[in-house]
């Protein structure tokens, strides 16, 4: 038997509960050199890896108890947040621990058991020896009959497996808490791209039906993503888990799977099965680009404290390129399509303060206090490294390819990586990415773009595009501007942009806009009666309500920022066009 052996009972999803036993075999734990002296010291994660915050899965732990061989109780105590210590006596040979696990949150990090299914990320279940990462575990899990299991995790076949119960077995710490399970009545389809089985589950789905082109589309994103690391799969199966409910948008990567959660219409939507497809592109291509080939930092998780990085905007912004190109490469997205996406991108980039004041390396390694942690100043003193790491990317895309006149683009920066850090067995640095950005298109290419990622994010678009036969136009957009953003269902400021006509007027967080010029407004109205009296240049009254007492305060609008569209240009150069067709698939005539 392996050293860790837990039993993880599914089997009343209705209670919110998981039941969970494990028993340690001590010899192995001396062996490992994780038991000090008699002491056993377990340990609970306090973050699920892609999910840059310190979650403290602890609080939803039951009393942890242990016994003995012979069923007598041992003592444990809490000696921290995460960690119990159980003095076992001398000589022992096994420890039985048990605990429950209350799950009830729809996430893709977390763990929710309801009666319809049960998920979970082992993060938020598992107990495990201090400094015992590497050994192997066994978990048998008990469901109701009628449901099934789905995980990327290898199942152990015996002659007395019953239904509604499975076994998996782990090689160790790692690869446990890199697959989560899902278990319920869910639909599976099965195929397989390049001779690999690919498999996915869809749990939730009502009487919402997939549209038919489903397994065709995710297999060409699949291809299309295995191109840019030179064709091979990096994995020996992968599994797609999908959650779909009334609401909710996410994605987290693993190893061998990913956990999409989106809302159950996604599928019957036309826009929202669009961003379905890039959603999953979007965490399949994290096979590579951070479960594999990922930052130094990242090479052995401390799975009790924050991982600091400066190059999340390599992690997730240039995946966050990648997702909507992998789309358009796949035939998904049309030239026009796909150009609209990323000046939806820089829209987005060019609304936010912060990215004048704070880089896209800063940003990454403020993301435990600050993206996961967003408060009413984030976007004025950060920036998003997703969207503008993706922004980024583009221009990173675009300079390679001008430089080398079409020989190479980002792809091939993304395979030099890939083989001189994964590839040797260790994580990457800045001077390694610096260094395969160098090797395909020099130094010049390395300076610029290392300035769009140490310091403010301002790149010259319309030169760089220009040079595709792709114009930027600016979008004329008169309409007077406030620059305050309110909280859900009501007029209340959640946040108030830097430099705006409210900023610039004393408007704060907190205050509640109960007036303009004179007329009442409230959360069904307000942009009806702003947009009616409000005129660029020309100061109006605000009535506000401020820690209870009413104020007046006098805002002069301003112009909207224009944003931007990009056009493919009917006349253009021989190179340009040349350029562009490397750079997007060129239409089907």
């Amino acid at each position: 038997m392996p050293p860790l052996v837990y039993r993880l009972d599914a089997t009343q999803p209705a209670s919110h509960r998981l039941g969970v036993e494990l028993d340690l075999d001590l010899d192995a734990l001396r062996a490992a050199g994780s038991l000090a002296g008699e002491e056993l010291l377990l340990f609970l994660p306090t973050w699920t890896p892609g999910s840059y915050l310190i979650r403290e899965y602890s609080r939803q732990l039951s009393r942890v108890e242990a016994s003995g061989a012979d069923g007598a109780i041992l003592p444990c105590v809490k000696v921290a947040k995460n960690r119990f210590r159980i003095a076992t006596p001398a000589g022992a040979r096994t420890v039985r621990i048990r605990y429950q696990v209350y799950a009830r949150e729809l996430s893709v990090r977390t763990a929710d058991v309801t009666a319809e299914h049960a998920y979970w990320n082992h993060a938020c279940v598992l107990l495990w020896p201090v400094a015992a990462r590497r050994l192997a575990v066994q978990l048998t899990v008990q469901h109701p009959p009628e449901w099934r299991l789905a995980c990327a995790l290898g199942q152990l076949h015996t002659p007395l497996a019953t239904p509604g119960s499975v076994t998996l077995m782990a090689h160790d710490l790692d690869e446990v808490l890199d697959s989560p399970i899902l278990i319920g009545d869910f639909e599976q389809i099965e195929w397989q791209v390049a001779g690999v089985t690919h498999r996915i589950v869809l749990d939730g789905l009502g009487g919402v039906r997939p549209p038919e082109t489903l397994i065709a589309d995710l297999t060409r994103i699949i291809e299309r993503a295995a191109a840019v690391f030179g064709g091979a799969l990096p994995y020996r199966d992968y599994t797609f888990l999908c959650l779909f409910a009334a609401e909710g948008h996410g994605g987290l990567e693993h190893a061998a799977s990913t956990t999409l959660l989106m809302a159950r219409t996604a599928l019957s939507d036309a826009k929202q099965y669009r961003e379905f497809l890039g959603l999953a592109a979007h965490e399949h291509f994290h096979a590579w680009n951070v479960k594999r080939m990922r930052p130094v930092e990242f090479w052995d998780y401390d799975y009790e404290n924050e991982n600091y990085s400066s190059l999340l905007w390599l992690v997730e912004g240039w995946t966050a390129y990648y997702d909507d190109l992998l789309c358009h490469r796949a035939g998904l997205l049309t030239r026009e399509d796909y150009l609209a996406v990323m000046a939806k991108n820089v829209n987005t980039m060019l609304t936010g303060p912060g990215r004048l004041r704070l880089s896209l390396a800063e940003s990454s390694f403020d993301a435990w206090i600050r993206l996961y942690r967003p408060d009413e100043n984030t976007r004025n003193s950060s920036q998003n490294y997703y969207g503008n790491g993706a922004v980024a990317a583009l221009c990173l895309d675009l300079m390679i390819r001008r430089t080398t006149r079409g020989a190479a683009s980002l792809d091939d920066v993304l395979r030099r990586l890939y083989d001189h850090t994964f590839g040797q067995g260790r994580g990457y640095t800045r001077e390694d990415v610096a260094d395969a950005v160098r090797s395909v298109a020099g130094v010049e290419v390395v300076r610029a773009h290392a300035a769009l990622v140490d310091g403010a994010l301002d790149p010259d678009l319309a030169a760089l595009l220009g040079d595709f036969g792709i114009r930027v136009r600016a979008l004329e957009n008169p309409k007077p501007y406030f620059g305050v953003s309110f909280n859900s269902g009501s007029t209340t400021v959640a946040s108030v942009t830097l430099d705006s006509p409210a900023d610039r007027a004393g408007i704060a967080p907190g205050d509640e806009c109960i007036a303009v010029a004179g007329l009442r407004v409230d959360s069904s109205n307000w942009n009806d009666v702003f947009a009616a009296v409000a005129r660029c240049g020309v100061a109006i009254e605000v009535l506000l309500a401020r820690r209870g007492v009413i104020t007046r305060l006098f805002v002069t609008p301003g112009a909207t920022m224009p944003g931007v569209a990009f056009e493919i240009l009917d006349v253009a150069t021989t190179e340009q066009q040349h350029l562009r067709d490397l750079w997007l698939v060129p239409p089907t005539k």
